[in-house]
């Protein structure tokens, strides 16, 4: 690329093009090179432009600079789980309330400035400007010529950032959680739903990040056997419609299915997808969805009812982009005696920790799968070293590990994401829950984190090949 005010030397003599005029007056070309670079994360655009006449001497002309504006923040909060009142072969589904007890509630925080300016911040239904509720309007941030310097640092030498909290809000859909940009730089925000139910089919708890549209993602763990249902939500909060192609694979390959090709997602809009029309009979499935046009968020509501008895139900979302390194951090894993009473009645074979891996391609994946706990690395039987077909899912179980709290690391010579499946249950004969929790990437320099209120919460930090460092949240 050439730099922005580059001399850039001719390759040879130009030549002189001889064109007839009116007077028959001889005109010379000139050649115009031209550099673009993007520079910094606010945006500026410069664009340098050298000028050659033929004597090979460069003519510079000053450098405009444009600055493009930070985008707001906005991340996409699922719906609380509900049950199928359509026939689950169905694609289409319609669903009934929730049980009871049923609580979907999310809460939110957002960063000022330096100098204690809230950005404008509020969560709203998907498709509406009303909001639910409002952190700041953001009318205090002033900007522009004339505007007077905020103050950056107090009397102590401390810089004046706060943080606009949302604490426990109700939601009845889908909803958005949007703040504004902070001065020339997007919004350091976050927000996380979270749905208790303790009766009802859908009795357990979920948790999901609100999460930002994106034109190309994967969701594991979606199961549609006998008992388990799974519905993948798809919302569009852009103002352009969305065309959406799904890509399911399976445990024998990739799932060809009519129906998978051209959803159209209307800006502001949900459509709901149940994966048994599908791909039926799939006891680990992954989902591909990509979209052109508007960007979309996705989750899939997976629940389990073996008999009459409640199996928990979860909230899917998506793994960190497909790498060639997938770090999974918050692997719960329960007393072993429980769990191994529990898995051991009839059906409840997937009751038991794992780690699903997809791999997309066509070449088959050696994969080097490696588990952290607080004191160090863990083996696993086999060394965790396992060759993975292309084009399907691949399961490693986790059951050899004590009980405690892992982060696992799966490595492959080609491109795979992953997700780790952990249950929790009481006894046998009682109602079960169980959780995924997707590969995460890597942290940036200021990083939001909100955990839901009411119940217990750890934040796990892991540094892959070195060790774990703990930290609990209560």
């Amino acid at each position: 690329m050439t730099e922005p005010g580059a001399e850039i030397e001719p390759a040879s003599r130009p030549r002189i093009k001889r064109r007839r005029a009116g007077a028959g007056t001889l005109r010379r070309a000139v050649g115009i090179g031209a550099g673009v670079l993007l520079v910094g994360t606010s945006g500026a655009l410069v664009a340098g432009v050298a000028v050659l006449d033929p004597t090979g001497a460069a003519a510079q002309f000053p450098i405009p600079v444009a600055e493009v504006p930070a985008g707001e923040y906005t991340g996409v909060c699922p719906a609380p789980p509900r049950l199928l009142e359509s026939d689950a072969a169905l694609a289409d589904p319609e669903f009934s309330p929730e049980s009871e007890s049923a609580s979907t509630t999310v809460s939110g925080m957002v960063l000022s400035s330096l100098g204690g300016n809230l950005p404008g911040s509020m969560l709203s239904p998907l498709g509406s400007g009303e909001a639910l509720a409002t952190i700041a309007t953001g009318e205090s941030d002033e900007s522009g010529a004339g505007a007077v310097p905020e103050a950056v640092t107090n009397e102590d030498g401390l810089t004046n950032r706060t943080a606009g909290v949302l604490t426990d809000q109700t939601a009845d859909g889908v909803s958005v959680f949007s703040a504004q940009p902070v001065g020339s730089q997007p919004a350091t925000a976050g927000a996380v739903t979270s749905y208790t139910a303790t009766d009802g089919d859908l009795g357990g708890l979920a948790i999901a990040h609100c999460r930002a549209p994106s034109g190309d993602f994967w969701i594991l763990g979606a199961s549609t056997t006998v008992g388990a249902t799974a519905v993948l939500n798809l919302s569009n909060p852009s103002g352009t419609p969305a065309t959406v192609d799904l890509e399911l694979y399976g445990t024998e390959g990739p799932v060809e299915s009519g129906g998978t090709r051209g959803l159209l997602i209307a800006p502001g809009a949900t459509e709901s997808i149940v994966l048994a029309g599908l791909a039926t009979d799939q006891d680990q499935l992954a989902v591909r969805v990509l979209s052109d046009g508007g960007r979309v968020t996705g989750s899939i509501q997976q629940s389990v009812l073996r008999e009459l008895i409640p199996g928990g139900v979860e909230l899917l979302q998506p793994a960190a982009p497909a790498s060639n390194t997938q770090v999974i951090p918050g692997v719960r894993v329960q007393d072993e005696d429980i769990a191994d009473e529990i898995s051991a009645q009839d059906g409840y074979e997937a009751a038991t920790p794992a780690v699903q891996i997809v791999v997309p391609g066509s070449t088959d994946a050696v994969l080097n799968v490696r588990v952290y706990g607080s004191g160090g690395e863990v083996e696993l039987p086999d060394g965790g070293v396992l060759t993975a077909t292309a084009g399907a899912v691949t399961g490693v179980s986790l059951e050899s590990l004590p009980s405690g709290d892992y982060t696992v690391e799966v490595t492959s010579d080609v491109l795979i994401s992953a997700s780790a499946r952990v249950n929790r249950g009481v006894e046998a004969g009682e109602p079960v829950d169980f959780g995924f929790a997707p590969s995460g990437a890597r942290l940036g320099n200021t990083q939001v984190a909100v955990f839901p209120s009411g119940s217990e919460a750890r934040s796990r930090s892991v540094r892959p090949r070195v060790g774990l460092r703990f930290s609990s949240l209560r």
